[in-house]
């Protein structure tokens, strides 16, 4: 069976640029999940499970709106409230974390909401750490436009800024640059990734090489923030 639905494997890298020059890399991998074909990716291998334990698990609870409603449902009805037309759009591809050994977290959840074959909007699903509150952006990928920064993420960045975005959508690769900007740019960040079909070889593949990605990503989180703390980069407190 031919599926939407695909593993990404890549690299993101933050740079930033004031007050203190700071940057970083590293890899990763992102499932990209059909929300119409989760469970029948399921059926696919014993690596990948839907509400249940497994090495990588989909569980609703875990994203956004309220865990009653279908995600796909969920996620249409935040595209429509942020002033999306969400006429005759008829999929939705996550481009995300799932649960890990029974471990989440994901800084950044990405749908893309498509009309037909081609993708209408993005909606970013952010996380902040350690507080663990979730805010959305909606990105018309007709016509970008720069976004006013509204929520915090890292204590190290006010919120006196814009996001710029350069998108492309999954298919062969995937792009998602961001630029913080005041108007000067004061940081970036890149995800970067390739396409490989959904099956047990790339899911095993992944595993070997990342065997826990989520406490990878938190690891890499506090590591970075405390390297920031002894540049000395100014705190901005979170309220």
């Amino acid at each position: 069976m031919r599926f939407h639905s695909a593993i990404y494997r890549g690299q993101v890298r933050h740079r930033r640029y004031a007050p203190r020059a700071h940057g970083f890399s590293y890899g990763l991998y992102m499932l990209a999940l059909d929300l119409d074909e989760v469970e029948q990716l399921a059926a696919q291998s014993r690596l990948f499970a839907c509400e249940r334990f497994a090495p990588l698990s989909f569980r609703r609870s875990d994203y956004l709106g309220d865990p009653a409603l279908p995600l796909k449902t969920a996620v249409l009805k935040a595209v429509e409230g942020l002033g999306g037309d969400t006429g005759e759009l008829d999929r939705v591809l996550m481009l995300g974390q799932v649960r890990c050994f029974g471990l989440y977290f994901s800084p950044v959840n990405l749908f893309f909401c498509y009309r037909g074959d081609r993708a209408r909007y993005l909606l970013a699903e952010v996380h902040n750490t350690p507080w663990n509150q979730r805010h959305c952006y909606l990105v018309d990928l007709a016509q970008t436009t720069p976004t006013e920064k509204a929520f915090h993420v890292s204590p190290f960045m006010s919120l006196d800024m814009q996001y710029h975005w350069r998108i492309t959508p999954p298919a062969l690769r995937a792009l998602v640059h961001i630029e913080n900007r005041d108007p000067a740019l004061l940081f970036d960040a890149t995800l970067s990734l390739q396409r490989h079909p959904f099956n047990r070889t790339a899911l095993k593949a992944a595993l070997l090489q990342w065997p826990m990605m989520t406490l990878t990503i938190v690891r890499g989180i506090y590591w970075q923030a405390i390297r920031l703390f002894l540049k000395r980069i100014p705190y901005h407190s979170h309220s």
